[in-house]
């Protein structure tokens, strides 16, 4: 980790899993959560550093797309930008609707608080006839009892208790 240009903040937890750790970086410092296996396999260090990336410090959105072939929402983050809503589309998603956030870290809180709220009404990931593709962990099916309208009118309900 300290080759990597991080300061371990906890005691080793195992390759799989997350360690606190502190950026060593003077310009940077954040608190980040690599796991030991991703610096040693991809040699990646700081998150919040790397050029590549989720970004929490820099403005964000909360994206809903919806598949219509596979029945399908997908909810995610991106910060501002970064073409990831485009590659989606590229795939076969739509978009349905976006939330803008000044900063990353409240758009990957409101990320976090929705996918547990789909997993707590035990609305399973959708897959593509068995195929896995990127993001399919962030999906929930689209029914006729649960229209994307619905599911996105969660999402802002969601953003008003969080106060977000």
């Amino acid at each position: 980790m300290i080759e990597s240009g991080l300061q371990p903040l906890q005691s080793y937890p195992g390759v799989r899993e997350r360690w606190k750790c502190k950026c060593l970086n003077p310009a940077c410092r954040a608190i980040v959560f690599p796991t030991l296996g991703s610096v040693t396999s991809r040699g990646t260090g700081c998150s919040e550093c790397a050029e590549y990336g989720f970004k929490r410090e820099r403005p964000a959105m909360v994206y809903l797309l919806a598949h219509e072939r596979i029945q399908a929402a997908k909810v995610g983050i991106c910060n501002v930008g970064t073409g990831r809503i485009e590659k989606h589309q590229g795939r076969g998603w739509e978009l349905y609707a976006t939330l803008s956030f000044a900063v990353g870290r409240d758009a990957e809180r409101l990320e976090r608080e929705i996918l547990a709220e789909w997993r707590a009404q035990d609305w399973k990931p959708v897959r593509d006839e068995g195929r896995t593709y990127d993001g399919w962990t962030e999906t929930a099916p689209v029914t006729p009892d649960l229209p994307i309208g619905s599911l996105w009118n969660g999402v802002l309900e969601l953003r008003k208790l969080l106060a977000l």
